[in-house]
């Protein structure tokens, strides 16, 4: 079983602060640097097999445009599909033992992968994902506090005459 990130391509790019920043110099920088972020959130973590980024394009062609970068693959929608006609036809077309997380703040993304059985993850989801903002760092450091906590108890235990 393959596992597979679709994400809404410019619904990431004006949610996650880092991004958006970048559009002040051009969408293509943004556009690319938020394929790098991916680039290096992969070879950190192999949470999933490849990830798919569909942005929406003015090209006057028919079809999709594809760009490949190693297991990061951005599709243009041209002007006759958006791209979140794009995303549902890839849930349409997968193979149903393949394991599909859809990533977009968009209600009409959002409602078809449910009906697609593909999980769902906010953009602001995606952002701690990729960013590695994850409970496990957290976890360290409230791993020492309790420690800390512990011995305070301990001692305090002892004062009061309970140890």
């Amino acid at each position: 079983m393959s596992r597979y990130l679709i994400i809404d391509g410019y619904n990431a790019i004006h949610k996650i602060r880092e991004l958006d920043a970048k559009k002040d110099e051009s969408l293509e920088v943004a556009r690319l640097y938020f394929i790098n972020m991916l680039l290096d959130f992969m070879s950190r973590k192999k949470r999933f097999d490849k990830i798919c980024v569909v942005f929406d394009s003015k090209e006057q062609t028919l079809g999709i445009r594809s760009h490949e970068y190693g297991q990061i693959e951005a599709l243009y929608a041209t002007h006759d599909k958006d791209a979140d006609s794009v995303i549902v036809d890839l849930l349409r077309k997968a193979s149903s033992k393949d394991k599909i997380s859809v990533s977009s703040d968009d209600n009409f993304v959002r409602n078809h992968a449910r009906v697609y059985g593909s999980d769902i993850l906010s953009i602001k989801e995606l952002e701690d994902i990729i960013m590695l903002k994850q409970k496990s760092a957290r976890s360290k450091i409230r791993e020492k506090e309790v420690e800390g906590a512990k011995e305070i108890n301990e001692e305090l235990k002892k004062h009061w005459g309970l140890k």
